[in-house]
């Protein structure tokens, strides 16, 4: 490619234009959002001209994944036969090792992490890429024929895969997310599906025998397929009285669940499907069963904070979607105000109110999602239920209430006020942090 256009330039815009200038090409961006190209010298900004000037003379097209396939500029590329792909895509292109790829509603980066942990724990070189937080583009050119790239990703950067191959690919699993992108759950699952579609022959897929939607996913995968279940023998990796199995050529005890730092059952589907990448990687058990014991948890997932003034607050900022909230709330010991909204994702909440643990005694809903949110609310319910406008009245409210616990778990993405689930994660941790002044 000699000149192309990048459509967005968070940090998946920015790792494809590093990667296109190393390979010499001529590199334009645009972006619906105002554009500060001062640190980035070589590339242009094309944001200020009309749509043919933009695309004139452009042989590829790279759209981030927070871009739809709607976007006027896709739509007219594709009628100038221009190839519109994404960032994931570019990175294979270009990609000289193996490639493991995660995706699903909720786990891919604690997977991702443990996958990438095993790998290196083995003696393999590996990184950990993509919705993670680090762009593959940016890192792939290091990335030897001996080394592994683990690769978080999500419905977004996978819309828009061509010939994304990876040897090994894993779905966690697919509950309701991102209708206001996908629509509905069959356009959703879809979408994490495109994950398996370019595989063959010598390729492995893991899926989540216990999740139905994902389970049936082994009906259009041509390569190998290993699941994972709880209560299922399967080819794979299942749990059997409190030990994890392993059946691949041959059936064995691996290890206790006593010793998996990281307990309930999603955890575990999330560790057996670690165990399964990393064994058909060729990692051996004893690397493996390390990489386990050692690992820790990413932050802002049911994150432990602190106790101020008697009550135990729960920092769970990465609860993007409401079955990984409800997950949390069934964690809880004792009686929970819980701390919910954010972006307004366009889904149903009657789900959530109707499957809510009975440790929840409270509710206090903010964000831009609070009216969608209330139009589900049961006309009976066992717990209050209040809105307010800002995260820390939010927390003032809860803590107004006497419980055991206060859980920040929201249900949704963080866009309608935070860059990230990680800036709205420090946000509630400082304000637990002043309580304490």
């Amino acid at each position: 490619m000699k000149n192309a256009l990048i459509i967005g330039f968070g940090v998946s815009g920015k790792g494809a234009a590093k990667l296109l200038l190393n390979h010499g090409a001529s590199v334009s961006v645009y972006s619906d959002e105002r554009l500060d190209l001062s640190d980035y010298p070589e590339l242009f900004d094309a944001s200020g001209l009309g749509d043919f000037e933009i695309l004139s003379n452009k042989d590829l097209v790279v759209v981030s994944p927070s871009v739809e396939g709607t976007h006027r500029l896709i739509k007219y590329a594709r009628k100038l036969d221009i190839p519109v792909i994404g960032e994931l895509e570019l990175g294979y292109r270009f990609c000289k090792g193996k490639i493991v790829a995660i995706t699903g509603t909720n786990g891919k980066t604690t997977t991702t992490k443990l996958i990438n942990e095993m790998i290196n724990a083995g003696g393999i070189k590996s990184y950990a890429l993509g919705n993670i937080g680090e762009s593959f583009c940016a890192r792939v050119d290091e990335i030897g024929e001996d080394e592994v790239a683990v690769i978080e990703a999500s419905s977004f950067q996978l819309e828009s895969v061509k010939d994304f191959r990876p040897s090994v690919a894993a779905c966690l699993n697919v509950t309701p997310d991102h209708f206001e992108r996908h629509g509905n759950i069959q356009n959703y699952a879809m979408a994490k599906f495109n994950i398996f579609i370019n595989q063959g022959i010598g390729d492995s897929a893991i899926l989540n025998y216990d999740d139905a939607l994902v389970r049936d996913f082994c009906d259009g995968i041509y390569g190998d397929v290993y699941f994972t279940a709880i209560r299922n023998k399967v080819k794979g990796a299942y749990i059997l009285k409190d030990k994890i199995m392993l059946n691949f050529k041959e059936e064995y005890e691996f290890m206790s669940l006593d010793d998996v730092p990281l307990k309930g059952d999603y955890n575990y589907q999330n560790v057996m499907t670690a165990i399964v990448a990393a064994k058909l990687i060729g990692v051996k058990d004893e690397y493996i069963i390390s990489a386990i014991k050692n690992f820790k948890l990413p932050r802002y997932r049911n994150e432990y904070i602190g106790n101020v003034d008697g009550v135990d607050f729960f920092n769970d900022s990465k609860a993007t979607n409401i079955d990984s909230t409800l997950k949390a709330c069934n964690s809880m010991r004792g009686d929970t105000s819980l701390i919910i909204g954010g972006y307004d994702k366009g889904i149903s909440y009657e789900g959530f109110f109707a499957n809510l643990s009975p440790s929840v005694k409270h509710i206090v809903a903010t964000g831009d999602n609070i009216y969608s949110i209330m139009q589900f609310l049961p006309s009976y319910h066992e717990y209050t239920f209040e809105i307010t406008s800002s995260l820390e009245r939010a927390v003032e409210l809860a803590k107004e209430k006497s419980v055991k616990n206060i859980l920040f778990s929201p249900t949704t993405s963080s866009f309608d006020r935070y860059s990230s689930y990680v800036e709205r994660g420090e946000h509630f941790d400082m304000i637990v942090e002043s309580l304490r002044r």
